[in-house]
């Protein structure tokens, strides 16, 4: 029977490369649980739980690190319902920042850790990821992406640099992940610089298809879509409604358009209303 256990967070303690630092603070493991790692010497130590309140499991770490690798043993405490217990061995990435385990026993179920940004000693605030190439795209992993509380605001992370920024709105963020990974988005894609006036994401380089359950999405037909100029405003309109407003760039609207045709999208879709921290289209 597997157990139901917390990705264990595993605190390496770097003492071969000074590069990756100390190693205590705050991370976020793929289970969706959080971690709190103290590092002291070359001893390392943590406590894991799924949430706050309630959690289905919690658990603790104690071990020693060599170099980029850490062996220990975990357990569940009784803050949650798990009860498993074994050893791990981690590996370190990412300049200190990633940690990935390599090989596990009791049922252990995680496997990937990222820190938190602003949690060690002197760390930077994190950069946006910016659009590249001529398409405008920026490609990331949507299975190493999370939600991350940053500086005070939570936002979409992946490598080191945020995608999306949810301010203080933590369900949007979370939903949006949802999103992400129900399509398996991996472009963010812009129409516009350096202000981006369209947005749009694609999976494997084309547009994603099929209802996620509980979306909210308005349909419209892309073969009837046209751009016009009303009141002073160059907008995309589907019949006498306006579904995307481009100010005074009559160029991009005709590129967003193009857009729109080309992945034969039909949807578009927002999470967080009236003012949405997220959109996207589908067919």
């Amino acid at each position: 029977m597997r157990t139901i256990t917390g990705a264990g967070l595993i605190l390496v303690a770097v003492l071969v490369s000074h590069a990756r630092g100390d190693l205590t603070g705050r991370w976020s493991g793929n289970d969706g649980g959080t971690y709190y790692l103290r590092q002291t010497g070359s001893r390392v130590y943590w406590f894991g739980e799924s949430t706050e309140v309630k959690p289905a499991w919690s658990n603790v770490f104690s071990g020693q690190a060599s170099g980029n690798r850490i062996k220990g043993h975990w357990a569940d405490v009784p803050k949650g319902r798990a009860a498993g217990s074994g050893t791990l061995e981690l590996e370190i990435g990412k300049e200190g920042n990633a940690l990935r385990i390599i090989k596990k026993t009791g049922g252990f179920v995680g496997s990937r850790w990222t820190r938190l940004a602003g949690q060690a000693a002197g760390s930077r605030p994190l950069p946006p990821l910016k659009p590249s190439g001529k398409d405008g795209c920026t490609r990331f992993n949507p299975a190493t992406a999370s939600v991350q509380y940053v500086n005070g605001r939570w936002k979409i992370v992946d490598g080191g640099r945020w995608l999306f920024d949810f301010g203080r709105g933590e369900t949007e963020a979370r939903r949006a992940m949802k999103v992400i990974r129900h399509y398996r988005f991996d472009r963010s894609c812009v129409v516009g610089r350096p202000q981006a006036s369209f947005t749009y994401m694609l999976a494997k380089g084309g547009s994603p298809s099929g209802a996620m359950a509980g979306e909210n999405c308005v349909a419209f037909d892309p073969g009837t879509l046209k751009v016009s100029k009303i009141q002073g405003r160059w907008k995309i309109l589907s019949g006498r409604r306006w579904l995307f407003d481009f100010v005074r760039s009559e160029t991009e609207a005709r590129r967003a358009l193009s857009v729109i045709r080309r992945y034969g999208f039909s949807h578009s879709c927002f999470v967080g209303r009236p003012n949405a921290g997220f959109t996207y289209l589908r067919r």
